[in-house]
């Protein structure tokens, strides 16, 4: 189920510096207030999540927060608007509704690092209405997205990120989607038997993020934001949209609406 989070600055809105790689410290919080609800839960989720000792995925994902005016210096996004919408979905769907609901309304959440931070309260949190999924469907990423191939055949074994419109790309991006609908139903869905297609409709736009900035944990993902049309089972399709496409879901990554 997809919730959209109502959230408004506390303080004068004018004095309100936001790192821009703030992922890390909302999916912190996100997991915050899932402990205060279901401590056990929570702490399933966070270490484990569905899956095995070869993938597992925690089946959710967030979206960029969406300020109506801002201006960006340096790294620093200035919140120049009290309102700013966040767009939080889980998979599976049915049973986290009335759970999220009661847990996020009214909290106050502080987001941020040591170099600036912005405190904000929960003023509504309002479940979306399930889109109709068909087997051919338009989005428009509402975070990056991303996609990593490590080639074995290299002597450094260390990830590349890889560009939407290029080589492995739509590979990589369906075997991730199936890779999530197999674990989740525990089934052996083949990539290669589905009738897939991804079609990039705009010029994908990088985006590198840090992750743990100022710590000794740091390390930057790159993803891409676009808009794509996509065929392929509606099952598949569904679980995207609510889970998210490509990596790192839970981190704030692969989250997408329906093109306008």
């Amino acid at each position: 189920m997809r919730f959209k989070i109502e959230l408004e600055v506390l303080k004068h809105y004018t004095d309100s510096l936001l790192p821009l790689n703030y992922q890390y410290e909302l999916s912190s919080w996100i997991y915050k207030v899932l402990n205060h609800g279901d401590p056990e839960f929570a702490k399933w989720l966070h270490s484990k999540g569905y899956g095995d000792n070869k993938k597992r995925f925690k089946l959710f994902t967030f979206s960029n927060l969406k300020v109506e005016k801002y201006k960006i210096h340096a790294d620093r996004l200035i919140i120049l608007s009290p309102k700013v919408i966040l767009y939080i979905s889980f998979y599976p769907l049915e049973a986290i509704t009335p759970f999220v609901t009661g847990l996020f309304n009214k909290q106050e959440v502080t987001i941020g690092d040591k170099i600036s931070n912005v405190n904000f309260i929960v003023r509504s949190v309002e479940k979306q209405s399930e889109p109709e999924f068909t087997d051919e469907m338009e989005f428009r990423c509402i975070s990056p997205v991303i996609i990593s191939y490590i080639d074995k055949n290299k002597e450094k074994k260390y990830a590349d990120y890889m560009y939407p419109k290029g080589e492995k790309f739509n590979e990589l991006f369906r075997n991730n989607l199936v890779q999530k609908f197999n674990v989740f139903y525990k089934e052996e869905m083949n990539p290669d038997d589905i009738d897939f297609d991804l079609e990039i409709t705009s010029i994908p736009k990088s985006r590198l993020t840090t992750i743990k900035a100022y710590t000794v944990d740091e390390s930057k993902l790159k993803g891409y934001i676009f808009n794509f049309k996509i065929k392929a089972p509606e099952k598949l399709i569904r679980l995207g949209y609510y889970a998210g496409f490509g990596e790192k879901n839970s981190l704030g990554f692969g989250c997408v609406g329906l093109r306008d």
